[in-house]
């Protein structure tokens, strides 16, 4: 009877999982029967939250990414997690495949030619560059690897490390509040961490609902292209469906099978891609591109990081602020399943395979998919603007595969893609929220209760499907920001934690 967990019997942590389910049940209706209210209400919070941390954001990402850095060359490093005589539980590319997987969810795939458009067609106002211009694409290229290179990960990788090394070093308790133990000792569990948990929970849950939106965006307007007589509602509501039954039978498989296997599927479907748009693209100015985004990166990585120039600036607040408090809301509870999968791997492995490989595969990427948009977008800025302010920002990749002569091929592939990438995050994400919501985690902390991740898949699914048909995406991403509020000041925390390993690793990490 010790591994029976049974949602209809509670076996759920009350105060963590029952506010945030309700909280999210209110966001729905509200959504549904007052949409303008909604959604004004929670933008206003959202842009109060925005302008007033913003520079919080910026500052904490900055030190978390000197912190990553600082770590994976450090003594710390040679540590192994859960001890000398830990043995890994997955091989290393089960692992790298799973940890990139979980991360980018679809944020690739969408914003890999979206984001990069947006800053080429409407430059910030603290650069002064002409939109469409030569420089504006430079930019947009550096911008585009600021958002999504070192600096997010080390969000994520951070907080995962640190509950690694502490889960895994004689406090077995899946709780958020054990990554705080540097800092406040071996206390018992208390209120505190259990409000910790349940902000968390909301946040992850808000966030994977703005992912999934994003995907079932992605997806439909793939659809629209092949069969533009579709209904786009009935086809959202097909589309989420799918995603929700495929999501269900992979998630009750677990992380050595579903998990694992969806995700090598996943990794080998971003690399084929990303080699055939390379063989079939104009081969040399891809890899202008991505050498220009690397310069740009690294040339503007200090001004974008600390708003140099960029404080108060509407281009920081909508981007920078807004993608960093979005992977901040996401990276205590991810870090929860991070963490777990790590166990018998170094401190250096960790981050080499958290932090510096998805991050370098991100810019690869990054630069493949965005340079090729924006040399494309240059030879006719025109019809690329009409397409993103009237079809909106899913429509801009399947129009680069029809400008480059193959948007049958790489329209069905991407399509298979998205769905893919969602089903894949949807699982590693529900895994963590199940795990914290439990009451009793099981001897193995690879075995999770399917009837909560289940529970959460199917909210989450409801809960964006619903937003975006009543209210638009911007409703979860609204949620999802506000959400990064309180994980801003916690992974504060967190990473002053991770500095007092560092520099003590012996008193902290116990096992050795």
């Amino acid at each position: 009877m010790a591994h029976k967990f049974s949602f209809f019997q509670f076996n759920i942590r009350p105060w963590v999982f029952w506010p945030p389910f309700i909280l999210l049940i209110l966001a729905v209706f509200s959504s549904v029967f007052f949409p303008s209210v909604f959604i004004d209400t929670m933008r206003a919070l959202q842009q109060s939250v925005l302008k007033n941390f913003s520079l919080g954001f910026s500052w904490v990402s900055f030190g978390m990414a000197i912190l990553a850095a600082a770590v994976l060359f450090s003594p710390l490093g040679k540590y192994k997690i859960g001890g000398e005589k830990a043995v890994p539980r997955l091989s290393r590319i089960s692992w790298f495949a799973i940890v990139l997987c979980t991360t980018i969810a679809v944020g690739i795939l969408f914003w890999g030619s979206a984001e990069p458009l947006s800053h080429f067609l409407f430059p910030p106002d603290f650069k002064d560059f002409e939109p469409t211009s030569e420089a504006a694409r430079s930019f947009a290229l550096g911008a585009l690897y600021f958002h999504w290179g070192f600096t997010p990960y080390a969000i994520y990788a951070v907080p995962a490390l640190v509950f690694a090394l502490m889960y895994y070093s004689g406090q077995n308790q899946f709780s958020l509040g054990i990554m705080l133990r540097p800092i406040i000792g071996r206390s018992p569990h208390s209120f505190w961490e259990t409000g910790l948990d349940m902000i968390s929970l909301f946040a992850l849950v808000t966030g994977m609902a703005a992912a999934l939106g994003a995907g079932i965006l992605s997806l439909s307007g793939g659809f629209l292209a092949f069969f533009p007589e579709a209904n786009p509602t009935l086809l959202t509501g097909l589309i989420t469906l799918v995603i929700l039954i495929t999501f269900i039978i992979s998630s009750s498989t677990g992380i050595e099978k579903g998990i694992k296997n969806l995700s090598l599927f996943n990794l080998a479907f971003f690399l084929l891609v990303a080699v055939l748009f390379v063989f079939l693209g104009e081969k040399m100015k891809i890899v202008d591109s991505i050498f220009t985004g690397f310069d740009q990166y690294f040339s503007n990585f200090t001004d974008l990081s600390l708003q140099l120039t960029g404080g108060g600036s509407s281009w920081t607040y909508d981007w920078s602020t807004f993608n960093f408090a979005m992977w901040m809301a996401w990276a205590p509870m991810t870090a929860l399943f991070l963490g777990k999968i790590a166990v018998g791997r170094t401190v250096r492995e960790f981050m080499i395979v958290n932090w510096f490989l998805p991050a370098l595969f991100c810019l690869f990427w990054m630069g493949i998919f965005g340079g090729t948009t924006l040399d494309l977008a240059m030879l006719n800025p025109e019809k690329y603007s009409d397409l993103f302010l009237n079809s909106g920002p899913e429509s801009i990749v399947y129009q680069v595969f029809g400008d480059l002569g193959y948007f049958k091929v790489f329209g069905q592939v991407y399509i298979l893609g998205i769905f893919v990438s969602y089903v894949t995050a949807a699982d590693s994400s529900t895994d963590a929220l199940a795990s914290i919501s439990m009451k009793k985690v099981g001897v193995d902390p690879f075995h999770t209760d399917n009837n909560l991740k289940v529970t959460w898949g199917v909210l989450i699914g409801f809960l964006s499907w619903i937003m975006i048909t009543y209210s638009g995406v911007d409703g979860v991403r609204i949620l999802s920001v506000i959400g990064g509020l309180p994980a801003l000041f916690f992974l504060l925390l967190v990473s002053i934690s991770l500095f007092m390993i560092f520099l003590s690793p012996k008193k902290y990490i116990k096992d050795q």
